[in-house]
C-alpha cells in the first residue's frame, strides 16, 4: 500500500474461488456482514448473562445503552423514545464500523461518502414527512421565524431552507471527512515510523511509537466522538419535526 487513499479502495475479496463472476463480494460488503454478525451475536447473547449485578460487558452495554437513551430523551423528550430503537442502531453501527477499522488490514465502511450521505438523506427525509404528518402546514413555521420584523422574516427565510436542505450534505461530511482525514493521519504516521525505527532499540524509537500510540488513542477517541456527534444531531433534527416553530 504506497497511497494512503489505498485503504478506501473497493476492492473485490476472493472468498469463493471459481465463482467470482457469479458472486461478487467487495471488502465493503464483508464488513457489512461482519458488522450484522457482531450485532446478531451480541442481541443474542446478552439476554441470556444479564445479572443484577452487572458484570463488565453488561455494564458496558447498560452505559452504552443509557448514553444513548440519555441523548435522545434530552433533545426530544419522551414524545421521541418510539424513534429511539432507530437511533441506537444507527449508534451501534456507526461506532462498532469505526472500531473495526482501527484493526489493521481492515476497511472503513464510514469513510465511503455514498454510505453515510444514504445514512443521513434516510434519517432527514423519515424527519421531514414526520414533520409534515404531524404539525400540517405549520411544520414550515421552521423557516418562518415570526418573532422577527418581516424584512428579516423574507431575509433569512431562503437561508433556512437551504440550511435545512444542506442538513444532509452537512451531516455524512463530517463523518465521511474525520474518519477518511484521521486514518490517512494514521497510515502516513505509520509508515514514517516504520522507516526511522533502527535495529537496535534506541530512545528515540521509543518515542516513535509513544507517537504512534497517542495518534492510535485519537482515532479511538474520534471513532467514538463521530457517533455521538451524528447520534445527537439526528436527536436535534427529529426535535424539530416534532417542535417546528423557533
Amino acid at each position: 500500500m504506497f497511497s494512503p487513499l489505498e485503504q478506501f479502495y473497493v476492492l473485490p475479496v476472493n472468498i469463493f474461488t471459481g465463482i467470482d463472476q457469479l458472486l461478487f463480494i467487495s471488502n465493503f460488503d464483508l464488513h457489512y456482514f461482519l458488522f450484522f454478525i457482531f450485532f446478531l451475536l451480541i442481541l443474542g447473547s446478552t439476554p441470556k448473562y444479564f445479572k443484577v449485578i452487572p458484570n463488565i460487558p453488561q455494564l458496558l452495554v447498560e452505559e452504552i445503552y443509557y448514553f444513548v437513551l440519555g441523548t435522545v430523551e434530552q433533545q426530544v423528550t419522551f414524545k421521541g423514545i418510539k424513534f429511539f430503537p432507530l437511533i441506537f442502531f444507527n449508534f451501534i453501527f456507526i461506532l462498532v464500523t469505526n472500531l473495526f477499522s482501527l484493526f489493521p488490514f481492515s476497511f472503513t465502511v464510514t469513510a465511503q461518502f455514498l454510505t453515510v450521505f444514504i445514512l443521513a438523506l434516510s434519517f432527514n427525509t423519515l424527519f421531514f414527512f414526520l414533520g409534515i404528518q404531524l404539525n400540517g402546514f405549520n411544520f414550515f413555521y421552521l423557516f418562518y421565524r415570526a418573532d422577527l420584523s418581516l424584512g428579516l422574516r423574507l431575509l433569512l427565510l431562503p437561508i433556512e431552507i437551504l440550511s435545512y436542505g444542506l442538513r444532509t450534505i452537512s451531516l455524512s461530511v463530517r463523518l465521511f471527512a474525520n474518519m477518511m482525514a484521521g486514518h490517512s493521519l494514521m497510515h502516513i504516521i505509520t509508515s514514517f515510523v516504520i522507516i526511522l525505527l533502527s535495529p537496535v532499540p534506541t530512545i528515540f524509537d521509543f518515542f516513535l511509537i509513544a507517537l504512534l500510540l497517542a495518534i492510535f488513542t485519537l482515532e479511538l477517541g474520534v471513532a467514538f466522538l463521530q457517533a455521538f456527534i451524528f447520534t445527537i444531531l439526528l436527536s436535534i433534527y427529529l426535535n424539530d419535526a416534532f417542535n417546528p416553530r423557533h
